[in-house]
């Protein structure tokens, strides 16, 4: 979230045709390849735009994706989403109700990734039946569309691309020309950091290093190549705003001093340096290294440092070695087809639950006679 001064967001609730000071509440979860990520949230007006106040936020890791066969979810697979879902919707009413906040929206929404199951419309029944919640699907044109206005500043989208890579699959995407869906322009990588892993065994059985490397040069790199050539904002953009599990391991291992930033740059040494230290397996061996300011006091050194250690246990507990070396490896691909100069930066808070939840908001306060967000 950025951090600068904040006015809290008037919104109409129930139809009302005048201003309210009741504060709308999200309760959004993310069921993705991997990972099922709940938000308990509220919108804010900065200066800069809207953004996201979250109030609540955990991650569940599932068998969903991991346990298919044949294109399809695996009973197994789809009872361990669905405690996912329930626990953390569960959780989300435990922390509105202890908060005192009313007119919460819950929602649960299945990832591009998720929704090429053949049967996923078991999963939806199986969600609703626990939870009482109609689940709904995005492609990967609509999740990287709201991952984008998450994640980059407005008077930055015009000179960046949104570079998201997941479980499942890679979302990348620019703004040309305006800032609604129909000036998104985005393509899809098939692999993420699990589904290139296993693409990697598949290509080399005993080597895993060397099949990843087999799929960045002979999947990753000709994907992005053909999506990319007649669109030239995803090859020529300055900054890059990175988001998924392999951005938030390598921010955490590289600066860890950074870890209570919205924003942390990337440099290409960087990509190479922790890509070295998976390849040899001593990523999760060290200490990591704090490079402060001299200006940082020893209170904030202290807060940070145990944010950061926090944080490396959680990506130590989520990720293999392998499905980060898989991930990192696609993003260092991306960046050097791209634009090898351009600023990269990974975003802590970038979710496409946000952009998701706030297009939801804006239909409900536009179909209203209401002035907001004029």
């Amino acid at each position: 979230m950025r951090q600068i001064t904040k006015i809290m967001l008037a919104i109409t609730v129930c139809g009302a045709s005048a201003w309210s000071a009741e504060t709308r509440y999200f309760g959004g979860i993310d069921l993705g390849s991997k990972g099922t990520k709940a938000a308990l949230f509220s919108f804010i007006q900065e200066a800069d735009g809207t953004d996201e106040r979250v109030v609540y936020g955990r991650t569940i890791n599932t068998k969903l994706v991991s346990s298919m066969k044949d294109g399809n979810f695996t009973d197994e697979g789809i009872q361990d989403a669905t405690d996912a879902v329930k626990q953390l919707v569960d959780e989300m009413k435990a922390e509105a109700g202890k908060k005192s906040l009313a007119n919460v929206e819950y929602f649960v929404v299945g990832s591009s990734g998720v929704a090429k199951a053949a049967n996923k419309e078991s999963l939806v029944a199986s969600v609703k039946k626990a939870t009482g919640i109609d689940m709904d699907f995005i492609d990967a044109k609509r999740e990287g569309y709201y991952g984008l206005l998450s994640s980059v500043p407005p008077r930055r989208r015009n000179a960046s691309m949104y570079v998201d890579i997941g479980s499942g699959n890679t979302k990348l995407g620019c703004l040309v020309g305006g800032a609604d869906l129909g000036s998104f322009r985005t393509a899809e990588i098939p692999y993420g950091s699990v589904t290139g892993r296993k693409k990697a065994s598949e290509k080399s059985p005993t080597d895993i290093t060397m099949g990843i490397q087999k799929v960045m040069n002979e999947d990753v790199k000709p994907a992005y190549d053909k999506e990319s050539m007649d669109t030239p904002c995803l090859r020529n953009r300055q900054r890059l705003y990175w988001t998924g599990g392999a951005a938030w391991a390598t921010a955490t291992f590289t600066h860890p001093e950074r870890a209570s930033r919205p924003y942390v740059v990337i440099t290409k040494k960087d990509l190479d340096a922790f890509l070295a230290k998976l390849t040899d397996g001593s990523w999760s061996q060290k200490n990591l290294e704090f490079n402060f300011a001299s200006d940082v006091p020893p209170a904030r050194q202290k807060e940070i440092r145990e944010k950061a250690e926090k944080d490396k246990g959680d990506v130590m507990n989520t990720f293999v070695r392998e499905d980060l070396l898989s991930g990192v490896s696609i993003m260092k691909t991306v960046l050097e087809s791209s634009n090898p100069s351009a600023l990269l930066q990974f975003v802590r808070g970038g979710n496409f639950l946000y952009g998701y939840a706030m297009e939801k908001f804006k239909e409900d306060r536009d179909g209203d006679d209401s002035p907001s967000g004029r």
